[in-house]
C-alpha cells in the first residue's frame, strides 16, 4: 500500500480519512469526528493543549489581525485540550465538510444565528446549547480557561445518541513524493504581527516543525502543553481562499460601545478553481482548489487536474485571503495574508454584494501562484 493513491473519495478499510494512515482499532473510525475551536490569542494562551493530537489542524483569520484553531479529532484522541473559545463563520463550512460535532466555548449571536438552521446543530457543544462540565470544564474566571477531553465529548454524544460515524472524503494521500516539487526547507505564513507562523523542514524526520511569534518581531518553538513538545506536520497546506467581512455579524465590541470588529466569512466553497499550495517532504507543489460537493473536503488538484496527494500523517491546513502576496527564494516560501478592513462602527453597515457563485464581485484580477525571486517580506 506505501505507493497506492489512497482517496480522495473511497479510502481502504481501517484507513483514517483525515490522516491517511491506518488505524490499529477500526472501531475508532465508527465515532463522529469533533471540531474543537482552540485559542491562538493573546499570546499567554500558548502553549495550547491537544494541538499535537489532532488528526488535522485548520488556522484560519478571525478578527482584528488574530487567528484561531479549528482542530479535528479521529482517529486519535486527547485528555486535555483547549483552551477552548468561541465558533467563528467558517465553522458552518468546515463541520458541513466532516460532518462532525462542533465544540466551543460561547459564541455570538450573530454566528449562532448561522449555526442553527444547520442540521448537525444538536450536535454543537457549547455552553449556550446546555453543555457544562464534562465536557466543557472551566479551570479559572479566564474566558480562555475552558478545556476539554475527547473521551468526554464523544461519551455526550453517545449519550444523545449523535455519535454516529461519519463519511468523510476530499483529500487524497500518498507515501511517494510527487514530481515536479520546488525546493520548500521554510514556510512563513504573515496574519499580522499577532498570528506570524513559519515552518522549518526537519529533514531527519521528514517533517516540518512550527515556529510562531513571540513577539511582533520575534518567533519561538510552538509547543503542546501536554507534551511540551514542539509542533510538526508532515503536510502543510496553504488555501488562498476569499474572504468576505460580514457588517451583521459583531465579534468584539469596543470598550466605548460604538464600534466593533465583525466577523469575516471564510468562503470555502465553489466550482471555481482557487490557488494552493502543499508543501511536504521538503518541497512545494503549486495546485488549485474546489469544493463543487458541500459535503466534502476540497477537492485539491495540480496543474493538470489530477489529485494532489497529501503525505500521510498530520496535517496542518491554513486559510489565507486570494489578494495574499506570495514570494519564494532558495527554497524559503512566504506568505502574507489580506482581507477586507473589519472594523467599523455597530449598527446598520452595506452588506457586501455576492455573486450567484456565492463569491464577492470583485474588479480586481484574481492573482495566481508563481515562483518568483521577489525578496521575503
Amino acid at each position: 500500500m506505501a505507493d497506492a493513491l489512497l482517496g480522495p473519495l473511497t479510502y481502504p478499510a481501517n484507513i483514517n480519512p483525515l490522516t491517511g494512515l491506518l488505524v490499529s482499532d477500526p472501531q475508532v473510525l465508527l465515532r463522529k469526528p469533533l471540531a474543537i475551536k482552540i485559542s491562538n490569542f493573546p499570546r499567554y494562551v500558548r502553549p495550547q493543549a491537544g494541538l499535537a493530537a489532532a488528526d488535522m489542524v485548520w488556522e484560519h483569520y478571525s478578527e482584528g489581525g488574530t487567528t484561531r484553531y479549528t482542530a479535528v479529532y479521529l482517529g486519535t484522541a486527547a485528555e486535555r485540550i483547549g483552551p477552548v473559545r468561541s465558533a467563528r463563520l467558517i465553522d458552518t463550512t468546515l463541520v458541513d465538510m466532516l460532518d462532525g460535532a462542533l465544540v466551543a466555548s460561547g459564541t455570538s449571536k450573530g454566528t449562532m444565528r448561522r449555526l442553527a438552521p444547520k442540521p448537525w446543530f444538536p450536535a454543537v457543544i457549547t455552553n449556550l446549547t446546555g453543555f457544562e462540565c464534562p465536557p466543557l470544564c472551566m479551570e479559572s474566571i479566564d474566558a480562555n480557561a475552558v478545556f476539554t477531553s475527547t473521551a468526554a465529548l464523544w461519551q455526550v454524544l453517545a449519550d444523545k445518541n449523535l455519535n454516529a460515524p461519519a463519511r468523510v472524503r476530499g483529500f487524497a494521500y500518498q507515501q511517494r513524493t510527487p514530481s515536479g516539487g520546488l525546493p520548500a526547507v521554510t514556510v512563513g505564513v504573515d496574519f499580522s504581527g499577532e498570528a506570524l507562523t513559519e515552518w522549518r523542514y526537519d529533514a531527519p524526520r521528514a517533517n516540518y516543525k512550527r515556529w510562531i511569534d513571540s513577539s511582533p518581531t520575534a518567533l519561538a518553538e510552538h509547543l503542546d502543553a501536554a507534551t511540551n513538545q514542539q509542533l510538526a506536520a508532515d503536510t502543510v497546506v496553504l488555501l488562498f481562499a476569499n474572504h468576505v467581512v460580514d457588517f451583521t455579524v459583531p465579534e468584539d465590541y469596543d470598550a466605548d460601545g460604538i464600534h466593533s470588529t465583525y466577523a469575516t466569512e471564510v468562503q470555502l466553497w465553489g466550482a471555481a478553481p482557487r490557488p494552493l499550495l502543499v508543501f511536504r517532504d521538503g518541497q512545494a507543489f503549486a495546485g488549485q482548489w474546489q469544493r463543487a460537493d458541500t459535503g466534502a473536503l476540497p477537492q485539491l488538484t495540480d496543474a493538470g487536474g489530477e489529485p494532489l496527494a497529501l503525505k500521510p500523517g498530520k496535517i496542518w491546513i491554513q486559510v489565507v485571503g486570494l489578494e495574499s502576496d506570495r514570494t519564494t527564494t532558495g527554497g524559503k516560501w512566504y506568505v502574507r495574508h489580506h482581507s477586507p478592513k473589519d472594523y467599523g462602527e455597530l449598527g446598520p453597515s452595506p452588506t457586501p454584494s455576492i455573486t450567484p457563485e456565492g463569491f464577492v464581485a470583485s474588479s480586481t484580477p484574481e492573482p495566481t501562484v508563481t515562483a518568483t525571486t521577489t525578496a521575503a517580506p
